[in-house]
């Protein structure tokens, strides 16, 4: 007998029965019967394979095979919404695409068949995944995220990639790509704010992070001035937030020049570094009391905070253009100071990106640095401003956050 169709036959049972096993596990802890388990998963499996091989011994024999099964499976689908009065076709899907992965193992294709039925079982596997998901997205974030997919697919390759104005300084394709860069990062924020849910300061506090610190900051400021109960969690909050600003500065560096990245990475890391541990310091000094926030933000990808932020960007790269060409080093950085003191993802994004060809990278680098801390004091004061008791926690924060820059940027330089 041939040892390498035993070999075929018997992975070709495997992957069926494993998939039929995710199954059995599913409706059996549901107390809900299935039409097929991982018994008759297998032999479907099975089944394609012996029809695959006799198909080359009786030609056509591998369509019969397959109205057979294939009305086996309708049949059984029918019965669950005629009979049962249930929905729901995954499990019959599932069954068909079984046979059709023996019929790959006979193939000789035998890392596809296990590496698709790999996939099939992680797909099934997720469905309370799904399901919870499905609870939290509202269709306001399914527009977002066409509006995202637009924005990239629709609008973005018909904008000139050329200066049209008679000074040379607005690109429209660049002002829209950094418009959705930053809208993809913010909506990557949003939905994993609302993923996440309530489940502790620390964690919606990453999440927020990702789209608003200053958003982050003032709520959890404001937050404790009402509740005056366990600071050093809000301040842990706070912290790791701001944490987290430094962290997206370095990614939104990453993707518009990676010469400026590599020049900012040990910089920012040591920033990131710093304010994680002193963020867990003030985390493992708290109480285990649960706390949680909401935090009131629109969704980022409103078509109007998408022609904002492209309007800042586009100002803000002209007015960084039009400084270094008249005042040098000098304006650049009277810029990002004055930038910083709203929002550092333009400066950041302008800068790097007319490091390019406009301006030396050292010149980005300080000017990106200075935008971040100026950016970092203003939440302070926010923070302060709102709930003083926080100033210790924070100012050693911001100030160990500052000491990273340093010591990263002298290294870098």
């Amino acid at each position: 007998m041939d040892l390498k169709f035993l070999k075929l036959l018997l992975i070709s049972i495997i992957i069926g029965f494993s998939i039929g096993l995710e199954r059995s596990i599913r409706f059996n802890s549901k107390n809900i019967n299935s039409f097929a388990g991982s018994r008759t998963f297998a032999l479907i499996s099975l089944a394609g394979f012996i029809s695959a091989w006799l198909n080359d011994r009786y030609p056509y024999f591998l369509y019969i095979s397959l109205i057979i099964i294939g009305s086996l499976t309708v049949s059984a689908y029918l019965l669950k919404v005629i009979h049962y009065k249930k929905q729901g076709s995954t499990t019959h899907f599932a069954a068909i695409i079984s046979y059709f992965l023996g019929i790959l193992v006979y193939a000789g294709k035998v890392e596809y068949a296990i590496f698709i039925g790999v996939i099939i079982i992680v797909v099934l596997s997720l469905k309370p995944k799904l399901e919870e998901l499905e609870a939290k997205i509202s269709v306001n974030d399914i527009n977002a995220a066409v509006l995202l997919l637009v924005m990239t697919f629709l609008i973005l390759p018909i904008l000139p990639n050329k200066t049209i104005d008679p000074y040379n300084l607005f690109n429209p394709y660049k002002t829209w790509l950094m418009a959705v860069l930053i809208s993809a990062l913010s909506f990557l924020g949003y939905i994993s704010l609302k993923i996440l849910g309530n489940k502790g300061i620390l964690i919606t506090a990453t999440a927020g992070g990702l789209f608003s610190s200053t958003a982050v900051t003032f709520a959890l400021s404001r937050m404790f001035r009402e509740n005056k109960k366990n600071h050093y969690l809000y301040a842990a909050g706070i912290s790791i937030a701001n944490t987290i600003m430094f962290a997206r500065v370095y990614i939104e560096t990453l993707i518009v020049n990676q010469d400026i990245s590599k020049k900012i990475l040990i910089p920012y890391l040591l920033a990131t570094l710093f304010g994680l541990f002193y963020s867990y310091y003030l985390y493992k000094k708290s109480i285990s009391e649960k706390l949680t926030m909401q935090l009131k933000s629109k969704n980022p990808l409103e078509i109007d905070e998408a022609i904002k932020f492209a309007i800042i960007f586009a100002v803000i790269y002209a007015a960084a253009e039009l400084v270094s060409n008249k005042y040098g080093n000098i304006g650049i950085y009277i810029l990002s100071f004055f930038s910083g003191i709203t929002d550092v993802d333009a400066i950041t994004l302008s800068l790097s990106s007319l490091a390019h060809n406009k301006i030396s990278s050292i010149s980005a680098l300080n000017g990106i640095i200075i935008a971040s801390i100026t950016n970092s004091i203003v939440k302070f004061f926010i923070a302060v401003f709102i709930a003083r008791k926080l100033t210790k926690e924070l100012f050693f924060f911001f100030l160990l956050s500052f000491a990273g820059l340093g010591i990263g940027y002298l290294i870098a330089i």
